[in-house]
């Protein structure tokens, strides 16, 4: 579900800012709203989620550290994590289980300036409507490299079948039986040099061990 853009219709890294407008359910089945934001710069990613409904959250992902940091803003701490031994535990191994059939619809309309072409895929009583743009289809690999995660796959599910095409994901829609599960759109994608800043821990932060953070993100939802 992470975007990139494309820096003057070439195959050059992605540095800049973009978001997008997410809605997932909870265990209950209620839809949860929240925007994503993602700064990329190299092989640095800083992502930060917030949502009136639900906590917000900041990480930062330094592969040229070999480190992902979880930061607690209301606790002013954060916890590291060992990329290359944590890697699996955070993303997965990569992978769907199940095949998905994908059918190219032949529909298109623009989204945030760009094409795209609309997708339709089913696994068992799964279904996802997606548009795409080859515009953007080769930045999965440039995700993949700044989040450390060149061996495994970005997304997961239905998304990640039609980027294994090249396509990348504008607009999502996965529903189960009928009901909402999740979606994603992209609404923003600028293209723009950015300092270390946002990149870097925040001065005053206290690091912690795994546990005492969790407890302490924990305690900021009540």
């Amino acid at each position: 579900m992470l975007s990139v853009f494309l820096v003057s219709q070439s195959l050059s890294q992605f540095e800049g800012i973009v978001e997008s407008k997410n809605i997932t359910a909870d265990e209950m089945g209620k839809p949860q709203e929240f925007v994503m934001t993602m700064y990329i710069k190299k092989d640095m990613v800083r992502i930060e989620t917030r949502g009136a409904t639900m906590p917000s959250s900041t990480m930062l992902y330094r592969t040229d550290l070999k480190k992902i940091y979880m930061l607690n803003h209301e606790e002013k701490t954060y916890f590291e994590i060992a990329q290359d031994e944590k890697a699996e535990e955070l993303y997965g191994a990569g992978g769907t289980s199940g095949q998905y059939t994908v059918k190219k619809t032949g529909k298109s309309r623009t989204i945030a300036g760009y094409p795209c072409d609309q997708f339709i895929l089913k696994r068992a009583n799964e279904e996802t409507e997606l548009w795409g743009t080859k515009k953007l289809g080769h930045l999965v690999k440039s995700i993949s490299q700044a989040l450390g995660q060149e061996h495994m796959n970005v997304a997961e599910g239905a998304i990640n079948e039609v980027m294994k095409m090249g396509i990348y994901p504008m607009l999502s829609t996965t529903k189960i039986d009928g009901h909402l599960i999740e979606s994603q759109e992209i609404t923003r994608v600028e293209a723009k040099r950015l300092d270390m800043k946002p990149f870097e821990l925040p001065s005053g932060y206290k690091k912690q061990k795994t546990f005492d953070m969790m407890q302490g993100m924990e305690g900021s939802k009540k």
